[in-house]
């Protein structure tokens, strides 16, 4: 028995099971991160990371909610099935990012560079993406219900509808093979 019970104390301090653990898990998380720009799967919910150099990372499947990546550099970095929901991706550099399929709702993409991103399939319900720079990007099947596009460029004229039935201000934004989606 006591042997068991060293087993699993070591185990417990291997995997950063106390707070302290998780605390200094997180940070060697994240100098990893900095270092090799790799962390596929991780969890860096809540890190502070404004002006990163994430150029060409990869963080497929990562847990990225309320992160604070504004200004960060992540052209061509791989954020296939990240969740970013609450996160600041402001003034962040996404060109030739993959976001397929990612979870970018309530997020804040203001002023981002999204030149040629793939969105496909992404989710930006609730999404900030006013003045953002969306030429060439990918946004075939986009879930776009109640974000906001004022002032974003690169969303083709022909996919904006307005409303006249109703008479709202509420834009429409239909991206190729999906349905119809309400922006604010």
């Amino acid at each position: 028995m006591p042997k068991r019970i060293i087993v699993l104390v070591v185990m417990g301090l291997f995997l950063g099971c106390t707070v302290v653990g998780m605390t200094q898990l997180l940070e060697v998380r994240v100098m990893w991160l900095l270092l090799t720009r790799y962390c596929p799967g991780c969890d860096l919910e809540g890190v502070d990371l404004p002006r990163a150099n994430l150029q060409n990372a990869n963080l497929q499947n990562a847990r990225l909610n309320r992160i604070n990546l504004s200004e960060a550099n992540l052209q061509g970095a791989n954020l296939t099935q990240v969740s970013l929901q609450y996160s600041d991706l402001s003034l962040a550099d996404l060109t030739h990012a993959t976001l397929s399929g990612a979870t970018l709702e309530a997020a804040d993409l203001s002023g981002a560079i999204l030149i040629e991103a793939n969105l496909q399939n992404a989710s930006l319900k609730h999404t900030s993406l006013r003045f953002a720079d969306l030429d060439a990007a990918n946004l075939t099947g986009t879930n776009l219900s109640q974000a906001d596009l004022d002032g974003a460029s690169g969303v083709r004229e022909e996919y904006r509808v307005r409303n006249a039935e109703d008479g709202s201000q509420n834009s429409e934004l239909k991206t190729p093979n999906s349905e119809l989606k309400t922006l604010n």
